[in-house]
């Protein structure tokens, strides 16, 4: 790859994704959901906000040479999350959106190649990997959330459609084309849907090989974990 290259292509995804997260963002004015623990628009908006500013703390981290922040517990910390933010205004959660776009943006230039290629310590991963599960990844599963709660599955699907398409255009090895395939398969077995997550599940491990051993322990198969040809894939 040409120098400077991953950084244009890192970039453009986080274009395509401020865009496409607009679709959340023009939904602020609806009645937020009477059950507290449900998500509205701006809950997914603020929650992708939190993590897109994770991972520009990741990557200065690691071009400083800096320990990068650990997330912990996950699910924990997007209760804590979505608790921090649910009483803020709808100006306030769009403004801070935008700013950790900025913010990514920022981090993402500020990195030469040779640090986006820096190996993360104790992953199996580059610095330069925490930008697409926390840039359109992250957008195109979260408009899933938002579509089925509305039940509207057609909309549901083309978003995770358009988050596969963005990134089957920036990244050509087979390693990081693997993700936009699994992405997309757990999107399917979260519906129960095995006839159309297995295509691209088979396709994610024959990619990549070492999501196996994630894909065993995946919350998001569990719907369709006893179906036989996934139990023959994963043992």
């Amino acid at each position: 790859m040409a120098e400077g290259e991953l950084k244009k292509r890192l970039l453009q995804t986080l274009a395509a994704s401020a865009e496409r997260e607009g679709e959340l963002h023009r939904l602020f004015g609806e009645p937020p959901p009477s059950d507290p623990n449900e998500w509205g628009a701006k809950d997914h908006v603020a929650h992708l906000a939190h993590w897109r500013r994770h991972a520009g703390k990741v990557l200065t981290a690691i071009r400083t040479g800096a320990t990068p922040p650990e997330a912990g517990d996950i699910d924990s910390l997007n209760a804590a999350v979505h608790a921090a933010n649910r009483g803020r205004s709808a100006d306030d959660i769009k403004e801070d959106a935008l700013a950790s776009y900025a913010e990514l943006a920022r981090a993402i230039d500020d990195c030469s190649d040779d640090d986006l290629l820096k190996a993360r310590a104790g992953r199996e991963t580059l610095a330069w990997e925490v930008v697409p599960p926390n840039g359109h990844l992250h957008v195109g599963e979260h408009l899933g959330f938002w579509h089925l709660a509305q039940g509207d599955e057609a909309a549901a699907e083309q978003a995770q459609k358009w988050m596969l398409e963005v990134h089957e255009a920036t990244f050509t090895d087979p390693r990081n084309r693997a993700f936009g395939e699994y992405y997309l398969a757990c999107y399917y077995a979260r519906q129960g849907r095995a006839a159309d997550a297995m295509p691209h599940i088979l396709r994610s491990l024959e990619l990549n090989p070492g999501l196996k051993e994630w894909a065993r322990k995946d919350t998001d198969l569990d719907r369709i974990r006893e179906e036989p040809e996934l139990r023959a894939i994963l043992g």
